[in-house]
């Protein structure tokens, strides 16, 4: 929910049918642009000029030999991280001038989400009041990001009309870049939009914020930020929002640490960078960090390879919604105890950050279990290894351009300094100097390495001749696994996933899917990092059981490139009938080949769009040894009658055992007035996993997060139902359940599970 007139906050308020569960609060997505660091101290640097950084434009290939452009979208590497302020008012000419001094002095890089009235509302966010803004923040070395009100409402315009508007920013200094949109549950179409102002400005901020992992079902987020990144032509940013402080003084490891970990994947696997919003004020069941929360928040974030830190809220959020406290800055614009620590802050992060913003974050350990299942603790043989009782994260940070690696090492107590020991054996360790940044002998003696760090806050090391970390190397022949995709189209609808072409499992029915309105041909890519020997592809179908080959492609080609510029068709194939018992293979001759395209030109016809799915996706050179003959998951339709169980008075039915995804599942209960449902994926323990369930609400029962009261004999449609974390019960509509194996459960008002019935739904 955006909060718009006399309210200067944009943050989504998540409420459960009346039942306000929980708070999200808002984002942006990035990408920088306007002048190097040699000409403004503190702001990232262009991107150099390459194939590197190619910004080519595939508009769609002929399929033949003269096709499009691969853009090969290396991340971005700026000179440092950069700091983002959230909520500032810059209205009038006093408060800017104030506000603009404050930035400064506490090494802010870019404002987002900036008042430009008294009262704000977002027709009001006009190009016109953004120039003597963005004039006036240039000469404090700041940029501004704009919230330009047709770009807000960018999915009404076409590509031409986004370009248009992109130039009007062209010439002025203190232009950050766009805020588009924040937390849409599919962020897929913005992908277009995105990809149309960065053909303006390729190294622009875009700010296009994602919801947190909990409002998707488990499993899914990581799929969800990886299809969009593979749809962004030109780097940029993956971003969310994710607050931790509850107000018993607590941290929410699995909030935290999850949405932190699946973010730093899948900007690994897409060529993408990161952004995060740290919490910084108050607000309902959160309580207003102290400068140590803080400080571990922003520590903790860096540790996870993120590369922009923005503060939620800068000022105090005033206006309707007046349940915020004090944040960096009260409501009349004065400084709190908070923003002389984050001056504080900020300025080690710029001192440090030039290591950390070159470097991918490839291994992030914990050296104490806290929270089951959240993170990874560190491994036996890893070379640094915690004395004592020490609580702390370890982060692999691998240069970009190759070399020696770093070790950052953040203490997780947010409460109070520690003296943190670790064994390091023989490693040569430099440490970061948190002032200047210059490399200095590390405290080491006698192979223990002891820091003595602040609350929630960080050491930086150097690691000479040894690489603390290096993935090994895929034993599956499948040259698709590794491979970076790219694609034109995916269906963002929770179904299907571009990642789970390569993910180099074979026999789980997971699928991609490409999309068109108009007929329009679409591809994915795979690109293989080198040229390789090619001489078969292998196309596995999406979904399992009668759904097997459902939309799979009618007409398509795969063709191989060594440049990206260059193609070859190897494949063409039209009017495409396939054997649903064997996966399709398609052998040539041998080719070099970096770069492997499947482009579909027949699509099947499904709720008005062309789809075309496929399973995984295999690329091989095979001199034999490899199965021609590779069953598929397809079995013909059998009997659908539904499962049905009863004990005494109590009944739970299910009218079907599969369900064709987006119908509506119908479940028929019987029972005493205190007996509910719960609705989960099959292989779900309530109160055992941390993952999603699915729940229905009835809000005169405000005790229970999964209350669904029976009434005898009456059907519920699970269209009515919900998704909600256990660990944070938040809620959001929940309109088609994906793909996969369920369980409805019946229970009594103690929780006793009476009765289960099973189902299926099929894509």
């Amino acid at each position: 929910m955006k909060i718009d007139g006399n309210a200067a906050v944009s943050g989504r308020i998540r409420r459960g049918i009346g039942l306000m569960l929980s708070v999200l609060l808002t984002l942006s997505a990035l990408a920088f642009g306007g002048c190097s660091r040699e000409q403004e101290p503190g702001l990232p640097s262009r991107p150099t000029s390459g194939p590197d950084n190619a910004t080519s434009d595939p508009a769609g290939p002929t399929g033949t030999d003269n096709g499009t452009v691969v853009d090969l979208k290396t991340p971005l590497t700026r000179d440092n991280i950069v700091i983002n302020a959230y909520l500032v008012h810059l209205q009038n000419e006093e408060v800017r001038k104030s506000q603009l001094e404050y930035m400064k002095q506490a090494d802010v890089d870019v404002a987002s989400h900036v008042y430009v009235d008294d009262v704000w509302v977002a027709e009001g966010h006009t190009f016109d009041k953004y120039v003597p803004i963005m004039n006036d923040a240039a000469r404090y070395g700041l940029k501004i990001y704009s919230r330009d009100y047709r770009v807000q409402t960018a999915l009404n315009y076409t590509d031409e009309q986004l370009k248009a508007i992109a130039e009007e920013y062209k010439g002025l200094d203190g232009f950050a870049g766009f805020y588009v949109v924040d937390e849409p549950y599919d962020p897929n179409p913005y992908a277009r939009v995105e990809n149309a102002l960065r053909s303006v400005f390729p190294d622009c901020f875009v700010n296009i914020n994602f919801l947190p992992r909990g409002a998707y079902p488990e499993g899914t987020y990581y799929k969800r930020l990886t299809d969009f990144g593979s749809l962004v032509k030109y780097w940029g940013t993956l971003s969310l929002d994710t607050y931790c402080f509850d107000k018993n003084g607590g941290v929410d490891e699995y909030q935290l640490f999850k949405n932190y970990d699946d973010l730093r994947r899948a900007a690994l696997d897409t060529g993408m960078n990161t952004a995060v919003y740290v919490q910084s004020v108050g607000y309902v069941n959160y309580r207003r960090p102290s400068a140590g929360d803080l400080r571990y928040n922003m520590m903790a974030a860096l540790a996870y390879g993120v590369k922009e830190l923005k503060f939620f809220t800068w000022c105090k959020p005033g206006g309707v919604d007046n349940g915020y406290t004090d944040a960096i800055f009260d409501a009349e614009d004065r400084p709190t105890e908070l923003y002389d620590a984050l001056c504080l802050i900020n300025k080690k992060i710029h001192a440090i950050g030039g290591y950390l913003a070159s470097g991918d974050a490839v291994a992030v350990y914990h050296t104490r279990q806290k929270t089951s299942g959240v993170y990874e603790t560190v491994p036996k043989d890893f070379p640094v290894q915690a004395e004592g009782k020490t609580d702390a994260i370890l982060s692999v940070i691998a240069p970009r351009g190759g070399g020696d690696q770093f070790l950052m090492i953040v203490n997780k107590n947010y409460n109070k300094a520690q003296t943190l020991t670790f064994s390091v054996g023989d490693l040569e360790l430099l440490l970061v100097d948190d002032a200047d940044g210059e490399l200095k002998a590390a405290p080491v003696t006698d192979g223990k390495l002891t820091l003595e760090l602040e609350a929630g806050d960080c050491a930086l090391l150097k690691v000479t001749g040894k690489a603390l970390y290096t993935p090994g190397p895929s034993e599956d022949p499948n040259l698709a696994i590794g491979a970076r995709l790219t694609a034109t189209s995916a269906i963002g609808d929770g179904t299907a996933f571009l990642c789970n072409l390569h993910d180099g499992v074979y026999d789980d029915g997971a699928k991609g899917a490409l999309i068109c309105a108009d007929g329009s041909e679409q591809y994915v890519t795979f690109d293989l990092g080198t040229a390789m020997s090619v001489n078969r592809v292998d196309l596995y179908p999406g979904g399992k059981g009668s759904a097997c080959f459902r939309c799979f492609p009618e007409s398509f080609s795969i063709l191989t490139s060594t440049d990206g510029v260059n193609w070859k068709t190897v494949v063409e194939e039209k009017g495409f009938v396939p054997d649903k018992t064997k996966v399709p293979v398609f052998r040539f001759d041998k080719v070099d080949a970096r770069f492997v395209r499947i482009l579909v030109t027949g699509f099947v016809k499904k709720d008005g769009r062309g789809i075309a799915e496929l399973g995984e996706v295999a690329i091989y050179c095979d001199e034999g040894g490899i199965p021609d003959e590779i069953p598929t998951l397809y079995k013909e339709p059998e009997d659908n009658a539904g499962d049905s169980v009863s004990k005494g008075d109590r009944a739970l039915a299910a009218d079907k055992k599969i369900y064709e995804a987006g119908e509506p599942i119908m479940i028929t209960a019987s029972g005493e007035k205190t007996d509910y449902l719960v609705f989960y994926p099959e292989n779900y323990v309530p109160g055992k996993d941390a993952g999603v369930f699915y729940a229905s609400f009835d809000t005169t029962i405000s005790s229970r997060k999964d209350w669904y009261q029976v009434e005898s004999g009456v059907p519920s449609d699970m269209y009515d139902w919900f998704c909600a974390t256990p660990s944070n019960p938040q809620v959001v509509p929940f309109m088609d359940v994906p793909e996969g194996d369920y369980k409805v459960v019946m229970r009594n008002n103690s929780g006793t599970v009476l009765l289960e019935v099973f189902f299926t739904v099929e894509g």
